[in-house]
């Protein structure tokens, strides 16, 4: 029955869409956004280890209004998920379905934005040993998984178990790397959870606030032999009812979350909307009331809703800390050898691609860590061959240096989003002022996925993303040899032994330097030829009350502050 309302109002929204898109106003090419768009991703973002906390941090109210309780909210999102498993995908498509559905030991405080303050979970509190390097966990008690069963610290201990050490079960473990400083899990009884670091670790509390650390029932994972990629089940704030590929999914409230007074609405229903002039028109008709942030709406399409219905829609713009680029295989040859890289990276006119690529919504890119307090600083990096402007001829002696003075054919694996395709066209045409032939392999997401970390391509053209701007999460994920995200399979031992010093800095300018020192290797090696890093927009309808735009998209999705005001 769920299917079938899926598939009618889904029907719907397409024809309504096919209608409205052809009298929306026109797009201009590439408008120039307001400066204001930019602010976000110059926004130094603050990450502290959180002091210990008592209990659970209240929530502010509204101002002019108290939170109600009712409603279902209505989303459009732009794809299927390659799966279900919050531990094994990296992509919103996944987290805009699952996250609600689930609790981590700490999270995000939602109304913290842009800091990023970790408050309590599952966890009420935790207490740090003298020497740094024990973290004891003490689990609320009550909490219950949507089949009725008791949370335990042996289900604590078994998921962040299952991230560190993939089962058959999980193919694949993006965060892997983030808890490779974990030594030793234990349990001393049912509501203790205690984590041993090799190293005091200044990030660890905010690094697993990130939802995608949630906690699974140990039994039910091994019921399905370690197979979640079609089930969820967690503590969260809502359960899952329903999905069904191309149509859309059902949450509805959890009657049972520990949390007392949420959430406030009654359920969220998605409907997947994969062209992207459908899904607006579906949100100008008020047919979904929040739009998805991922795949991202255009500045375009921001600048009607900011024209013509700022009365009854709200629009806010925040940065994610995805470096948007082109992922060299690193491991293959002609991308094996650092010149061709070099080359590529040569020919990236930034500034233009920023223009078309994102209509200017973000930040030129080409250091590895985002815009921030630990990125390289600008004044170095004007002074970098290829970030101020492209250098062809110095491209063209570096390929030709290579072996390749007329260039190659090469092929470049691209994610089928908006973005993810004008990124590769621009990375195509630029490549060809030296000779190199790009054929794009246009992918959905569960091939995509697939592809990408089997590291079948040559070249990736798209991003990364990453929960939090800390150089133990961007580093370390993207860079770090066997890490989660390292798509194209970069090792250096140098690198490596940078990356543990950095991260067992405590000295915060002590760790600057070292930080720096692994970004400028990085500029020389181009494992990733970065384009730019991106501001995303929000958009819903005013009556959705309780939202504030996350740093980092991904974390959008939980809804468990949000109500809807009548």
């Amino acid at each position: 029955m769920v299917k079938k309302k899926f598939l009618m109002m889904t029907t719907c929204l397409t024809a309504l869409g096919l209608l409205l898109a052809n009298c929306a106003p026109a797009a201009t090419a590439t408008p120039t956004p307001a400066a204001a768009l930019a602010t976000p991703a110059r926004t130094p973002v603050t990450e502290t280890v959180a002091p210990k906390p008592a209990a659970p941090a209240p929530t502010p109210k509204p101002e002019a209004q108290q939170p109600r309780y009712g409603g279902t909210l209505t989303v459009g999102t732009g794809g299927d998920p390659p799966s279900l498993d919050i531990h094994r995908e990296e992509t919103a498509l996944t987290f805009g379905i699952t996250s609600a559905a689930y609790n981590g030991l700490v999270r995000y405080d939602p109304q913290a934005w842009p800091e990023l303050k970790p408050v309590p979970d599952l966890a009420t509190s935790w207490e740090l040993s003298s020497d740094g390097k024990v973290y004891a966990f003490q689990l609320v008690k009550g909490a219950k998984f949507h089949d009725g069963a008791p949370l335990t610290a042996e289900d604590v201990k078994f998921s962040f178990d299952r991230i560190l050490y993939p089962e058959a079960g999980l193919a694949k473990s993006p965060r892997r790397q983030q808890l490779a400083n974990v030594t030793n899990i234990n349990t001393p009884d049912d509501y203790t959870v205690k984590m041993t670091l090799r190293y005091p670790q200044a990030s660890f509390i905010p690094m697993i606030g990130a939802f995608y650390f949630a906690v699974m029932p140990k039994r039910v994972v091994l019921q399905m032999k370690g197979d979640m990629t079609k089930t969820v089940a967690g503590t969260g704030a809502f359960k899952f009812k329903d999905y069904a590929s191309g149509i859309g999914f059902e949450l509805v409230k959890n009657p049972d979350y520990f949390v007392k007074g949420r959430p406030y609405l009654d359920g969220v229903k998605g409907y997947i909307i994969p062209d992207s002039f459908t899904r607006f028109a579906a949100l100008r008709t008020k047919s979904i009331l929040w739009w998805a942030p991922f795949p991202y709406m255009s500045v375009s399409q921001a600048k009607v809703i900011e024209e013509t219905l700022s009365d009854k829609m709200a629009l806010a713009w925040a940065f994610h800390p995805a470096p948007y680029g082109v992922f060299f295989n690193v491991t293959k040859p002609p991308w094996s050898d650092v010149r061709v890289r070099q080359a590529a990276s040569l020919t990236f006119d930034r500034k233009k691609m920023l223009a078309i690529g994102l209509e200017g919504a973000g930040v030129v890119g080409m250091s590895a860590q985002p815009p921030g307090e630990w990125s390289l600083p600008e004044e170095e990096m004007m002074k970098v061959p290829g970030y101020a402007k492209p250098d062809i001829e110095g491209a063209k002696k570096l390929l030709a240096e290579a072996g390749f003075p007329n260039g190659f054919k090469t092929d470049s694996l691209v994610l089928a989003t908006r973005t993810n395709q004008a990124l590769g066209v621009l990375f195509k045409d630029a490549v060809a002022a030296i000779g190199i032939a790009v054929d794009l392999n246009i992918a959905e997401s569960a091939v995509y996925n697939d592809q990408r970390f089997r590291k079948a391509f040559a070249t990736l053209a798209g991003a990364s993303s990453s929960a939090i701007t800390d150089p133990d999460v961007i580093l370390g994920n993207n860079y770090v040899t066997g890490g989660g995200v390292n798509y194209g399979g970069y090792s250096d031992a140098k690198f490596d032994e940078l990356y543990v010093r950095q991260s067992r800095t405590l000295d915060k300018e002590e760790r600057r330097k070292i930080v720096w020192e692994m970004q400028r290797m990085l500029l020389k090696d181009v494992p990733i030829a970065i384009a730019y890093w991106v501001n995303v927009p929000y958009a819903w309808w005013r009556e959705v009350r309780g939202f504030r735009p996350p740093v980092g998209h991904q974390n959008a999705y939980s809804y468990q502050e949000i109500w809807i005001a009548k």
